[in-house]
């Protein structure tokens, strides 16, 4: 089974497991984490999606080379482009997705774990694009959204010189949340993907995370613009109800996403 998928109450685990290739994402691997994304943007049980690899060596060593030894350029390509429709499906999910890395997070697993909403790491992980010395880029979109996490000045040596950080470095450039020991990662993955659960309304979640998402790259106008739409529905919600009522009896919310 090349991708595990756990339950734990609002919390999903999908877990890429292929240890004896370091999770590589393989074409048949990229379509299943797809099809196990956009399931769990469907259930409405499912409020956090945290997303890990298996075993002590990799999150994610990023393409699987050898799949592509043999491929044509129309192949490689298509290969590239399955890996950019998970990003893209997690980027504009209106669900919470936590990256939990250990180990080599490189080439196409670095993508994925930026593409997540919040990363956390153990002592032991590593990032970087080993794609600069093969000849080209980071194909899923890291060149894309590695600038608008960190800024262009510390993206670039990423790009221009091949960079590989470890985790302390990677939490001083704003890449992570939190480093941990290893044996504690999932424990605190899991921890922090509650806390998103119980905090927050499925609604404004989702719009918050949208205005995030958009609305840094856009004019301060057309910004505000989205601001406003994307609030103004949420006055007429039951969880916007739910919520004052809550803080009035001074009570945790329920939130019903409606």
């Amino acid at each position: 089974m090349i991708l595990t998928i756990a339950q734990e109450g609002p919390v999903r685990i999908l877990t890429l497991n292929r240890p004896e290739a370091m999770n590589a994402l393989s074409g048949a691997l990229a379509v299943r984490l797809l099809e196990e994304v956009r399931a769990a943007e469907q259930d409405a049980d499912t409020r956090v999606i945290i997303v890990t690899g298996a075993g002590d060596r990799a999150f994610c060593a990023g393409a699987d080379l050898k799949e592509r030894r043999d491929m044509s350029a129309d192949e490689k390509w298509a290969q590239a482009t399955s890996l950019w429709r998970v990003n893209d499906a997690i980027w504009r999910s209106p669900k919470a997705f936590v990256a939990a890395v250990n180990g080599w997070c490189v080439g196409g697993g670095f993508e994925l774990a930026l593409y997540c909403d919040l990363r956390i790491a153990s002592d032991q992980a590593r990032f970087g694009f080993p794609e600069m010395t093969l000849g080209a880029f980071p194909g899923a979109g890291g060149a894309v959204i590695l600038p608008r996490l960190i800024g262009r000045a510390a993206a670039r040596p990423f790009f221009y010189m091949a960079r590989q950080v470890g985790s302390d470095e990677a939490l001083k450039l704003g890449i992570l949340e939190s480093v941990v020991k290893r044996e504690e990662l999932l424990p605190s993955a899991l921890e922090l993907a509650r806390k998103i659960a119980d905090s927050t309304s499925p609604l404004g979640f989702a719009a918050a995370k949208e205005l995030l998402n958009a609305g840094a790259d856009l004019p301060f106008d057309a910004a505000a613009e989205l601001n406003q739409t994307l609030r103004r529905p949420l006055e007429a919600t039951a969880d916007y109800e739910e919520g004052l009522r809550a803080h009035f009896e001074k009570r945790k919310p329920r939130f019903i996403g409606r």
